[in-house]
């Protein structure tokens, strides 16, 4: 089966936007009434597969010498925090109505689906995690959540061996039939399914044919199952829906798993992501008030789990919780349940169709690919 499919655009409904809440309003106003969220959240994250990130900025290595997992100035494997954010930012847009920010601009997009371009009028995930530059002169926005990087546990630490990956060479777009829709449309945005067993991997480094010295795979040392990390998550001035939504794409649903890193299309970067604690700030409370506490709440690891796993019906603004229902409703949960769903199947082998497959399959759609295994 091939190793990714797309969530549907909900064409019918189209990212709303809106004026965001600007960072320095902390507090409930005149022009703001309603309440805002402001704190942190501590996550806890663990590899279910072999995980691998490269470090982008080290130099380029010997290719007999397999390359290692990322790590910061002092020496620890790190998830970066970027990378978490991105993560976090597609799940959002996926699942809440968002924009479509990581798209070629030559590909035809819905009406209303183009990236957002004024931050005066924002979609969800823009005025969650920032809205870029897109012009000259353009004004910009900066988000309010930031994530630091996810550190690993000393005693949480385990290696994979040393692996040659298997080519990751993908269909590209020009296959219609995978990528468009029959309205013609971008066919959604794309994820890859969880493998069940090891990577796909080969013997060696596969040379591109006339280019001496490049090659088509890796040869790289993941970091193994069970790899422990933990990172903190800070968010500011969130209105009911973004705070539901931040909170609905961490924890998704008990049997499903995010993907991040190198090598999605071959098995890797499976990881399951667990919120173990929720700080919360009150600052119109923690100013005017003098007894202990002083606006802050705080929710353990057993009252945090409870929270998500109930959607937040029992936090004590209930819009929180209608909004988490709100969407939860729409098609996207279950489209995206559908390809990162846990533990995966295990008679289901992922590998991308052979290019002979797609020259006597040229108008086929992705689903056709579900009963073909490598080589055919």
């Amino acid at each position: 089966m091939n190793p990714y499919d797309f969530v549907p655009l909900d064409i019918e409904h189209p990212p709303e936007r809106r004026r965001p809440i600007w960072h320095n309003v902390l507090a409930p106003n005149n022009a703001h009434p309603a309440k805002l969220y402001s704190g942190s959240l501590y996550l806890y994250l663990e590899a279910e597969t072999p995980l691998f990130i490269r470090d982008a900025n080290s130099p380029v290595q010997d290719p007999r010498v397999p390359g290692e997992h990322i790590r910061n100035k002092a020496g620890e494997q790190i998830i970066p925090g970027s990378s978490l954010k991105g993560l976090l930012r597609s799940v959002v847009e996926t699942l809440c109505r968002g924009c479509l920010t990581v798209i070629n601009r030559e590909y035809p997009v819905p009406a209303g689906f183009a990236p957002c371009e004024n931050n005066q009028s924002l979609c969800i995930a823009c005025r969650l995690f920032g809205m870029m530059q897109r012009q000259r002169q353009a004004e910009v926005f900066l988000g309010k959540v930031d994530i630091g990087d996810a550190l690993v546990y000393e005693d949480g630490l385990y290696f994979y061996e040393p692996i040659y990956t298997a080519v990751l060479d993908a269909p590209k777009p020009r296959h219609r039939a995978f990528y468009f829709d029959q309205q013609g449309y971008i066919a959604g945005r794309k994820f890859y399914f969880h493998h069940a067993g090891d990577p796909s991997t080969v013997n060696g480094l596969i040379e591109i044919r006339n280019k001496p010295g490049e090659y088509r795979n890796q040869h790289i040392k993941p970091l193994d199952v069970g790899t422990e990390f933990s990172a903190r998550l800070d968010f500011t001035s969130l209105e009911a829906d973004e705070f539901a939504a931040l909170m609905l794409a961490i924890a998704l649903q008990p049997d499903m798993r995010h993907k991040i890193g190198y090598g999605k299309p071959i098995g890797l970067g499976s990881i399951r992501i667990a919120a173990s604690e929720l700080h919360l700030v009150d600052y119109a409370a923690r100013y005017t008030a003098f007894r202990a506490g002083r606006g802050m709440s705080k929710y353990g690891v057993d009252e945090i789990t409870n929270l998500l796993d109930g959607q937040m019906a029992a936090f004590d603004d209930p819009r929180v919780h209608q909004q988490w229902q709100r969407f939860s409703a729409l098609p996207s949960l279950p489209q995206l349940y559908q390809i990162w769903q846990w533990p995966p199947d295990q008679s289901v082998e992922y590998a991308y169709p052979s290019q002979r497959w797609f020259k006597e399959h040229s108008q086929a759609p992705i689903a056709a690919t579900r009963d073909l295994y490598r080589g055919d």
